[in-house]
């Protein structure tokens, strides 16, 4: 049974893919920031901080992550659709809607085939890591769910 969600929910999830995405950018920045401020445009201030312009840029990122989240694994819009297939699409146009974010704002230089290939591999491991912390909350909330019921049942 799926909970009573409202516009606090929603607000509640873009702000915090919102924070996870800056404080993966904020870790690298104190990594590679110095040595990719003339390179990207993320990092354009170097280890000293995010532009207004890419935390924007993050913001509406977050913001599309969140509708492509409420779409597809809100049984409300789609019931019969097995879960497999909703995370191959959701994780499809995420990568679709970065994409686009790179050649739109020039994130690093399309024709740079190190990073490319730099990307493929952290948004690779971001989208794993993601999958993994999901599904051991996924395993906690069950686990109570089950502890309940067994406990109402006597």
């Amino acid at each position: 049974m799926e909970e009573q969600k409202n516009i606090f929910t929603y607000i509640g999830g873009l702000f915090a893919t919102y924070g996870v995405i800056v404080a993966i950018f904020i870790v690298l920045n104190l990594v590679v920031g110095k040595e990719a401020s003339d390179y990207s445009t993320l990092f354009s201030y170097g280890r000293g901080g995010l532009s207004i312009p890419t935390l924007l840029q993050l913001f509406a990122l977050s913001f599309i992550i969140s509708i492509c989240r409420n779409l597809l694994f809100t049984d409300r819009w789609i019931r019969e659709m097995p879960m497999l297939l909703r995370n191959v699409i959701f994780f499809g146009l995420i990568m679709l809607s970065t994409v686009a974010f790179v050649i739109a704002f020039a994130w690093f230089p399309v024709s740079d085939i190190k990073a490319w290939v730099g990307f493929l591999l952290s948004f690779t491991l971001c989208s794993a890591l993601g999958v993994w912390i999901s599904r051991i909350r996924e395993r906690a909330e069950n686990d109570k769910m089950n502890r309940a019921l067994e406990k109402y049942n006597g």
